[in-house]
């Protein structure tokens, strides 16, 4: 298991920030492992919202479907990914701070198979990426 936690604050309201977090599809322009990212369900993002992610894992691609789990409008996000040999969990926290946000982000990473093996390998990169994906995020945001 991998697990990344990364906190913070973007000079945007909670509400706008929320929103376009749980806006999943747009996790291509922010995250740098995400090459494509597209909602398959219909409605607004909420609980039971799937998205169909690639996924760059060294030189490969891989497809991943992530599910909202848990939707608490501004205030928290759960995602839950799976791929071949990769589950994740992704929970977002949205703390207000006046007129701006604090992201409290942390991402769990459980890998299956001969994956697991690589893992003490992986982490490292796995949490620099982490960090460069909070950090764009913030970036989209503001910019």
């Amino acid at each position: 298991m991998i697990r990344l936690h990364e906190i913070r604050r973007v000079l945007k309201t909670q509400p706008e920030v929320f929103a376009y977090t749980a806006a999943f599809d747009n996790s291509a322009d922010w995250h740098p492992s995400i090459m494509t990212a597209k909602q398959v369900s219909d409605g607004p993002p909420g609980i039971g919202t799937t998205y169909e992610v690639e996924v760059r894992f060294g030189g490969a691609k891989l497809p991943m479907t992530y599910e909202v789990a848990e939707f608490e409008p501004h205030y928290r996000l759960v995602l839950k990914g799976r791929g071949p040999n990769v589950e994740a969990v992704d929970e977002v926290r949205f703390i207000e701070d006046g007129e701006n946000t604090v992201i409290d982000y942390t991402t769990t990473l459980n890998f299956d198979n001969w994956v697991g093996f690589v893992q003490p390998l992986a982490r490292p990169v796995i949490k620099r990426v982490g960090a460069r994906a909070i950090d764009a995020l913030v970036a989209s945001l503001e910019g």
